[in-house]
């Protein structure tokens, strides 16, 4: 669905603009990270503890996070008395949420350094009396945020009706979801799972079962045992980056003997090998 231009006009003090510049470019930081390396400093490590079945990734949404690069702009340099910005209600709420995510890297920057002395802690600023200050700056500056929400969302339901606001809200969470997994995952690491390794192999070993049914299926000879199971590999790597939608590991696992599942990773196979048709004899 286009996204319609609705944006409101508001002014932002000094500090208003300092908590929220600080938290826009930590976003984009991280998210460029991962265009360029695949792997940003900040996301959830699906690989070393595999979340469950079932386990809702978000979605990526290009129009959002086109909104969210469009702030960059907005948040360069340093006024002198304030700056007047415009934004719409997905832009306020991307901000609202680059404040929250900031204020958890700064508690991640804390536990990282819990056994520094209070001396460097001050200077690094993740003091008890520092944080505290910094979550007091961030609580007022979303609910002067949240109060523009209100206004952004009346001019866009205005603008569209109510039932493609609602479809649009659907599609922001999924996509504020990703950004939270993948770009903005400020929580320290927990246990590994035991069996970690056994229990990707398996699925390594479904989905390849799933892709020769799916070949056979639409008429091609599957590639051998090694070539396939390096697809399979790449293809899970691409589904917990978020790039197959909702096609995940576990969405095809679910249903392993469904047709458009093995049609999906059939194709997936197809369009990156050179296969030889079966005998139609």
């Amino acid at each position: 669905m286009a996204l319609i231009d609705t944006q409101i006009g508001f002014r932002l003090s000094n500090a208003q603009f300092d908590i929220l510049a600080r938290g826009i470019n930590l976003l984009l930081l991280s998210h460029r990270k991962r265009q360029r390396t695949g792997n940003p400093p900040f996301s959830y490590p699906f690989r070393i503890y595999p979340p469950p079945r079932g386990f809702d990734r978000g979605l990526y949404n290009q129009p959002f996070m086109d909104k969210t690069l469009a702030l960059e702009e907005t948040f360069k340099g340093k006024p002198q008395n304030g700056r007047r910005v415009k934004m719409d209600t997905f832009q306020l709420r991307t901000a609202i949420f680059a404040i929250r995510a900031h204020v958890d890297y700064v508690r991640l920057l804390r536990h990282q350094n819990r056994s520094e002395d209070p001396e460097a802690k001050a200077r690094m600023q993740i003091d008890d009396r520092s944080f505290a200050l910094l979550k007091a700056k961030a609580h007022r500056v979303i609910r002067s945020l949240e109060r523009y929400v209100k206004k952004a969302n009346r001019i866009l339901i205005t603008e569209i009706g109510k039932e493609k606001y609602a479809a649009l809200m659907i599609s922001w969470k999924a996509h504020l979801r990703w950004m939270r997994l993948h770009i903005a995952y400020f929580k320290p690491w927990g246990k590994p799972v035991l069996g970690r390794r056994k229990r990707q192999q398996q699925d390594l070993d479904g989905l390849m079962e799933m892709a020769t049914h799916g070949l056979r299926n639409a008429g091609y000879r599957p590639p051998k045992e090694k070539q396939l199971r390096h697809l399979m590999r790449l293809y899970a790597r691409y589904a917990r980056s978020g790039q197959q939608g909702h096609w995940t590991i576990q969405f095809l696992l679910d249903k392993r003997n469904g047709f458009s599942n093995t049609y999906h990773l059939a194709h997936f196979v197809i369009d990156r090998s050179k296969l030889k048709e079966l005998s139609k004899s």
